[in-house]
């Protein structure tokens, strides 16, 4: 009767145990991620050249595609005509990231066609450093100095970790 008990006993920490590292993993894959702090701290990484200039409502709907696909969003935009941009957007619903996505995508190009042929070193920094992250519901654009970049997707990474 003992060595039942035991062998009961041991099978049900088993399974707790499988249970708690089954749970775990799970929920540091849906790491909730504050988009103004993310968008904070990727602002700092970039170590902008000029001034930053946080956007909202009207303003920031004409740089970006705010529509119902966005629930939250922090943006920071270069106020001197400088190449330098940090937009965190919290999408509705998963099914919404992609036209997040693609509306990060038009800003870079719309910043691309904003330089062309008048600041072509603007135009090269954006068009070899700009980049689109997503990781769950959160979509952010970067754009600066290429280590600037670098830095600010190290702590995008590291948000979700």
């Amino acid at each position: 009767m003992k060595r039942f008990t035991a062998f009961i006993l041991a099978a049900l920490m088993t399974l707790s145990l499988a249970a708690c590292g089954g749970s775990g993993s799970s929920s540091s894959a849906a790491k909730e991620v504050d988009p103004a702090a993310l968008a904070d701290e990727m602002l700092e990484a970039i170590s902008p050249q000029g001034e930053m200039l946080e956007v909202t409502g009207d303003v920031a709907a004409n740089y970006y595609d705010l529509g119902e696909d966005v629930a939250a969003y922090k943006i920071y935009i270069s106020t001197m005509y400088i190449g330098e941009e940090v937009a965190v957007l919290q999408v509705a619903d998963s099914g919404s990231a992609d036209a997040v996505k693609a509306a990060c995508e038009k800003r870079i190009q719309d910043l691309k066609d904003s330089f062309d042929g008048y600041l072509p070193d603007e135009y090269a920094a954006v068009d070899a450093n700009a980049t689109v992250l997503s990781n769950g519901n959160i979509v952010a654009m970067v754009t600066g100095t290429a280590d600037g970049v670098a830095a600010a997707k190290e702590v995008f990474e590291k948000a979700f970790q």
